[in-house]
This record gives structure tokens, sequence and C-alpha cells, in this order.
């Protein structure tokens, strides 16, 4: 999908689609399909504009800001890996500027679908 001019719920289509057809055997991809709905909600609520930089990569701006979500092995309590929003440049293959958000387990995603803060 190219563009910016779609829904939350087809953007959750698109990743769940992605994840069960090519990652469904992965533990780690499992784990983290239940915070989908509350992360890209939450981002939904921030986001200026969005759209998907590759096949899986969600990119948003908020403000003159840019960012990316991506999945972080090693991280959290019992470094069982999470979803960290990363500031990043305006142009391509610059690098990562800093972490704005990282999100561990369901009950940090459902926070931030209640409360969308980078």
């Amino acid at each position: 999908m190219i563009g910016e001019n779609f829904s939350a719920e087809r953007m959750s289509d698109l990743f769940l689609t992605y994840l069960f057809q090519n990652k469904a055997d992965v533990r780690h991809v499992r784990r983290v399909a239940s915070w989908l709905g509350f992360l890209i909600i939450g981002v939904e609520e921030v986001k200026d504009k969005w759209w998907l930089s590759h096949t899986r990569q969600l990119c948003f701006e908020v403000g003159r800001k840019r960012y990316k979500a991506r999945y972080k092995h090693g991280l959290g309590p019992g470094r069982r890996g999470g979803i960290q929003f990363v500031q990043i440049g305006k142009s391509q293959g610059q690098p990562e500027i800093r972490i704005a958000k990282q999100i561990f387990d369901l009950s940090e995603a459902a926070a931030f679908f209640r409360r969308p803060r980078l």
C-alpha cells in the first residue's frame, strides 16, 4: 500500500496479514501481534501523517519529527523483546536520532493506547 490516507483498521489488517503469512511460526512475533491494535490506534491519535516504508515498517510524523516502529530483541524485563518507536532523520539512510518510546508487554501497549505520548 502506497500513500498516507488509510485507516488504523486497514493498517492493522496489513500488519497482521504479513505476520501470519510470513512469521506465524516465530514465537516473539506471535507475542507482539496482540499489541498491534493498541499501538496502531495510539499512533493514529498522535500522527500528522503515516505511511508504510517497505512491506512491514510503520513510519509516521508528529509535528516536524519522523518516527518508525520496530521490533527489538532483548528489551525489557526478562529480555523478551519489545516494540520501539524510534525518531529518524528526514531523509532515507540517516541514522536514528533517539528512542522515543519502548513497549515491553500488552499492558504497556494498552497504556499507550489510552494515553499516546512519545
